[in-house]
């Protein structure tokens, strides 16, 4: 009987320290379904909110309009935009992601392209999830209530990139 429960102990121990050891190669779904919430309501770029309308006259006078898709996916049209900004649509045009590339563009609570993971969690605080995707390391937050996350994609401990996303996305 000892042997069995030291047998079944193991067992549950090393499948226990592979699913830790792979819970960063797990989608994004899958931490969101898990992390805890933090108010990203006041999250934009350049003044630009989730669902906004890149057809609107205020887009439009700030972006101008947009004839060229960067990339088309099965669900989404993704727009180059000026200074380091890609944006991806819905078919009539509400914004459900931005990806900032290039720092002078900064979240709500200041940070840009360039500045260090530790800036981040002190910013956003300890409700985050790590996972890699491609090979980089990712720093996430997720807004349960409002559906949205955002994602620090990082290097060298400095922020390559970072995507503002509907939690919708894949």
């Amino acid at each position: 009987m000892k042997k069995r429960l030291l047998i079944i102990a193991v067992f549950v121990f090393l499948i226990g320290t592979v699913l830790l050891w792979l819970k960063p190669h797990f989608p994004r779904s899958f931490h969101h379904q898990f992390t805890e919430h933090t108010d990203l309501h006041s999250e934009n770029i350049n003044g630009f909110y989730l669902f906004d309308d890149i057809h609107s006259d205020r887009f439009i006078s700030f972006y101008g309009e947009q004839k060229h898709k960067s990339r088309d996916t099965e669900s989404y049209i993704y727009y180059k935009m000026k200074d380091g900004l890609e944006i991806a649509t819905n078919d009539k045009g509400g914004i459900f992601r931005f990806i900032v590339q290039s720092s002078g563009i900064s979240t709500a609570k200041g940070l840009e392209v360039g500045d260090s993971i530790s800036k981040v969690k002190k910013a956003y605080g300890e409700n985050f999830y790590q996972r890699i995707e491609q090979g980089v390391d990712i720093l996430g937050y997720v807004d349960q209530k409002n559906h949205q996350s955002i994602e620090f994609w990082y290097g060298h401990n400095r922020i390559l990139f970072y995507r503002l996303d509907d939690n919708s996305m894949n």
